[in-house]
């Protein structure tokens, strides 16, 4: 049952994210930057903490960083496919292929978070934070995008929620076939870790930089520090016990 939670209140960041922006407005697009910088950590901290070292205990170290290196070219292939899509469409489809596109980064969100799950329950919840602190931000750019389509809130609001539900059946399934398959599993962990970096360094982190300044610079940084100090002292928690 652990992954199935862990997946569906990782969903909730889709109604979370359209939710602020439907009653903050702007503010919710301004407290975005700051929720993205937590993001950059937890993820960061959850692929260098986590998935790593874990895949390091029964794999070798050439094994694990080639695998790691695939995982992070790997996504680079994904974004590039759903942006060349993107770049020839007509902007009334637009919507479409945002949130197809959304489900697919979704369902491997899923992916990554059962097959944390199939290694320990603490790998797991770490994973499913991760997806979680990511997609809150994410989700309230992606519903602002639907909404400046045209779309009406109610419709925007669901077919957000529906785009971000394949992170369930993404780690119900991993779950279930790495656990027949445990050696692929364990395979796929550093993969996972490979795009969790890249999410967090090539997609997030640009992002950062349209709020200049020195004070929001450090508090970034902060905040970056933060997300990867959470993931650690979660680690750290399961290690005392």
């Amino acid at each position: 049952m652990w992954p199935l939670l862990a997946a569906l209140v990782a969903s909730l960041a889709a109604l979370i994210g359209s939710a602020a922006l439907l009653l903050l407005g702007e503010r919710a697009e301004r407290a975005s930057v700051w929720i993205l910088a937590f993001a950059i950590g937890t993820l960061c901290g959850a692929a260098t903490l986590h998935l790593l070292p874990e895949a390091l205990e029964t794999q070798p170290a050439e094994d694990v960083m080639m695998l790691f290196l695939g995982g992070i070219l790997l996504f680079i292939v994904l974004e590039r496919l759903i942006r060349w899509r993107h770049t020839h469409q007509h902007d009334e489809a637009i919507a479409q292929v945002l949130l197809w596109g959304d489900a697919l980064h979704n369902f491997i969100d899923g992916i990554v978070v059962g097959v944390a799950f199939s290694a320990s329950r603490e790998l797991g919840i770490v994973a499913a934070l991760a997806v979680f602190a990511h997609e809150i931000p994410q989700e309230i750019g992606d519903f602002g995008v639907l909404l400046g389509t045209g779309m009406s809130r109610r419709r925007a609001l669901v077919l957000n929620y529906l785009s971000a539900f394949p992170v369930v059946p993404g780690a119900v399934a991993a779950y279930l076939w790495s656990s027949a398959l445990q050696g692929v599993a364990s395979a796929l962990l550093p993969i996972a870790a490979g795009g969790f970096l890249y999410i967090a360094l090539a997609d997030l982190v640009p992002s950062l930089h349209h709020r200049r300044g020195r004070w929001a610079a450090v508090a970034q940084i902060a905040l970056i520090v933060l997300g990867a100090g959470t993931i650690w002292l979660m680690r750290a928690a399961v290690r005392v016990e």
